[in-house]
């Protein structure tokens, strides 16, 4: 993981600096927590290896919460928040998407979420692409929500899908063959 998490160009569009490898042991003992079960902030994350050399070349994680309610009756309903950071060795190969796909599989199938979202700054174009090529819809762009790391204000872009549209998808990939 600190590989690729302390590298300035993988960083650029997370919210955290280049990590240092303390920092790194740091965060994935945060995680190895999270994904405790009763974990007051439900977090799934998962190291991504490359089948020919068997080396860590990324990371993807779920976050979990429970849905928003404004009704005197909570919901029981739980909803996700996808992300990913890659090594730019293994950028163009399509395991971001791959990774990103199977988070939803998780999230839906496994879990049955509500709903999964993800952000993603509006000058990430590869994570809008990833993101897109999953079924994600866009949903919003947020004028100049973050100060970047360069000092400039960064469009933010919210992406979402809800289970049935999930599941519809599928019906429809089963029935014809096709990948949305």
């Amino acid at each position: 993981m600190h590989a690729y998490r302390s590298l300035p160009e993988v960083v650029v569009h997370l919210s955290h600096d280049v990590l240092g490898r303390d920092e790194v042991g740091a965060r994935i003992t945060e995680r190895i927590e999270r994904g405790r079960a009763g974990a007051e902030r439900p977090l799934l994350a998962l190291a991504l290896d490359d089948r020919a050399t068997g080396r860590v070349v990324g990371d993807v994680m779920l976050r979990l919460e429970p849905s928003r309610s404004i009704s005197r009756t909570p919901t029981e309903e739980w909803e996700g928040t996808l992300g990913y950071a890659l090594h730019p060795d293994v950028h163009g190969r399509g395991l971001a998407t791959e990774a990103a796909a199977e988070l939803l599989v998780i999230g839906f199938q496994d879990l049955g979420l509500r709903r999964i979202a993800a952000d993603a700054y509006a000058d990430n174009v590869a994570s809008a692409r990833v993101l897109r090529s999953i079924g994600m819809r866009h949903e919003a762009t947020h004028r100049a929500t973050s100060l970047g790391k360069d000092g400039t204000w960064l469009d933010d872009t919210a992406w979402a899908l809800l289970r049935e549209e999930w599941w519809a998808a599928r019906a429809r990939q089963a029935t014809d063959g096709s990948a949305d």
